[in-house]
């Protein structure tokens, strides 16, 4: 199963750039999952991030804070195939 999941802080002023990246994700593949995550500040300790934006790919940590929308979407490319 190939899956993209974005944590972030709910609230964060970056979610709408979040928000879109997810969007182009979903639209140049389809077959993926990709899911937001708003995390409260009880969550993200649980979880044990210590950065976020955090991008996970098929359950990897890709990558932390809000990267280049070009430069997410290679990456996604080179994990599709």
């Amino acid at each position: 199963m190939r899956r993209v999941d974005f944590y972030f802080h709910d609230r964060c002023l970056s979610q709408p750039s979040i928000l879109s990246l997810a969007k182009d994700i979903e639209a140049a593949y389809p077959a993926w999952i990709v899911t937001v995550h708003p995390l409260l500040e009880d969550e993200i300790k649980t979880m044990g991030f210590q950065t976020l934006l955090a991008i996970v790919i098929n359950g990897v940590p890709a990558a932390f804070g809000t990267p280049n929308r070009e430069w997410l979407l290679e990456i996604i490319r080179m994990c599709d195939q």
